[in-house]
């Protein structure tokens, strides 16, 4: 059989070849190769092959004929030209669906933009900002996301003014006005930045500025590219966008169209909620300016799961059980207990994306001795059961 740049020739009767375009360069390009391939060799059913962002920088032309491909992070020219040798193509981009792709599997940018309202009102900040590109689809989605839950939430009126950034530069040409923006805000302020870029570029701003994060700007970023969130002073937080499961999702719907099957628009376009919020130093706490509440803070995020009680909390303070839980609702809004069972539902919602977790160990692990009382007190701060919750959370995968 004829062989294009080193793969058969893709036909009926062979492997269907799937070839897997990136931007090698990011988390979020690694994440999506990750889940594909764990797909591609768990099914065995395909030849693969992959192209890194290096490769894709060579030119389109390099790309060969496929029976279909996986594309995130690629120029829009090599992906018309992926698109033109393949028969079938996905995208995993939240700007695709906006820009009439048929197929695609990505973030739901606005359920991300809602987590991170519900992340940075835990701080109570005296102000909400967001950075981003409101030119880009899946910014502006996160930007919507985000005030739709503050406004639902009754914070509408604590909504500052937004800075539009540029995006990746070779210059910081931005910095005065991102600066003179930030001191403008009322603080303490709870910045939402659309990708973790924009979060990284905000906390070097701030850091030259001499302006304090997280005591004076709370940052929190989008994709927990592990490199960018950890390279900043301070650390920081961000949203696990969970771009293996998207992945994995992606290749699963790529398998459906080889199989010839005939998919709905909603089967085709799937939107995968966030993971979780990853929590580092710049939101750590956020406004949270009571030492008290701050130390019972961090002993809840470390050993709720173990599991732990109010009084565990109570041995690493002397104060009385009533003055933590007045100091807790007035630094927080709710007692030490619902930040308790707050830590364990974030510890669920990443274990019960996990394949073949089954419900009682997930139960365990987050500290409940008791199933049914695992999934009232998750269907108590979730607003769902645990299996629904997994239902949606991996629906396409």
């Amino acid at each position: 059989m004829r062989r294009r740049n080193g793969l058969k020739k893709a036909s009926p009767s062979a492997a269907p070849i799937v070839g897997i375009a990136i931007d090698g360069a990011s988390a979020y390009g690694r994440g999506i190769m990750r889940g594909v391939m764990r797909y591609a060799n768990g099914q065995r059913r395909w030849e693969t092959y992959a192209m890194l962002r290096g490769t894709l920088d060579q030119g389109p032309h390099t790309w060969p004929r496929c029976d279909g491909a996986v594309c995130a992070g690629v120029s829009r020219e090599v992906l018309e030209s992926i698109r033109g040798r393949s028969r079938h193509c996905v995208v995993c981009s939240g700007s695709a669906i906006d820009a009439g792709e048929r197929n695609v599997v990505c973030l739901d940018d606005r359920a991300a933009g809602a987590m991170a309202a519900t992340h940075l009102r835990e701080g109570r900040p005296a102000a909400f900002a967001f950075l981003g590109q409101p030119a880009v689809p899946h910014s502006r989605n996160r930007q919507k996301g985000f005030y739709a839950e503050l406004q639902r939430r009754g914070d509408d009126g604590r909504i500052a003014e937004p800075f539009d950034h540029p995006g990746i530069t070779h210059d910081l040409e931005h910095w005065p006005a991102m600066i003179e923006w930030v001191r403008r805000l009322t603080r303490p302020v709870a910045v939402f930045a659309a990708d973790d870029v924009a979060a990284h570029d905000l906390a070097a701003a701030c850091r030259r500025a001499e302006i304090a994060v997280p005591e004076q700007v709370a940052i929190l970023g989008v994709n927990n590219d592990d490199l960018l969130c950890e390279s900043a002073w301070p650390a920081l937080s961000s949203i696990d966008a969970g771009f293996p499961l998207i992945g994995y999702a992606a290749a699963h719907l790529m398998d459906r169209l080889l199989a010839g099957e005939r998919l709905e628009r909603s089967q085709r376009h799937v939107r995968l909620p966030p993971l979780r919020v990853v929590r580092r130093r710049s939101t750590d706490l956020l406004a949270v300016t009571d030492p008290m509440v701050a130390v019972a803070l961090r002993f809840i995020q470390e050993h709720a799961c173990d599991p732990c009680s109010v009084e565990d909390v109570l041995d690493q303070l002397a104060v009385s059980r009533r003055t933590l839980e007045l100091r807790f609702v007035k630094a927080l809004g709710h007692t030490p207990r619902e930040q308790m069972l707050r830590t364990q539902m974030e510890a669920a919602r990443l274990l019960l994306i996990q394949p073949g977790m089954r419900l009682p160990t997930i139960a365990r692990r987050c500290g409940f001795s008791d199933q049914s009382a695992f999934a009232r007190a998750f269907r108590r701060v979730v607003g769902r059961s645990p299996s629904e919750y997994r239902r949606n959370a991996t629906e396409g995968a």
